[in-house]
């Protein structure tokens, strides 16, 4: 408990080691599958974001892609990644949360 309480203080000053970087990835498609979990219809526009620990831009932008396609989403537009402040402690892998669509019109 300790450990979650204090992570980001310990990966700020160098205690806590991690070979990952965090990111926020913003994906622009379409909903191919509709997701009841998420609340998406198939057919619809959407911008699909999460937040990462990954290696490199390149690998989180393979997550946005690879993870979307499991849950519904066709990346077929534009991908925006941004090096950010992560909300969750880095794990022993790379790994997504905060995974979240917007569905819009076109």
């Amino acid at each position: 408990m300790d450990f979650l309480k204090n992570w980001r203080l310990k990966l700020r000053y160098g205690k806590l080691k991690t070979a990952f970087r965090h990111f926020a990835v913003i994906a622009d498609g379409e909903v191919v599958t509709s997701n009841v979990d998420f609340g998406t219809t198939a057919g619809s526009a959407a911008f699909f974001s999460m937040q990462a620990w990954a290696i490199d831009s390149e690998q989180a932008t393979d997550m946005v892609v690879t993870i979307g396609r499991d849950v519904g989403f066709e990346a077929s537009g534009r991908v925006y990644v941004y090096s950010t402040e992560p909300q969750q402690p880095p794990g022993q892998n790379p790994y997504a949360y905060g995974l979240n669509f917007n569905q819009y019109l076109r």
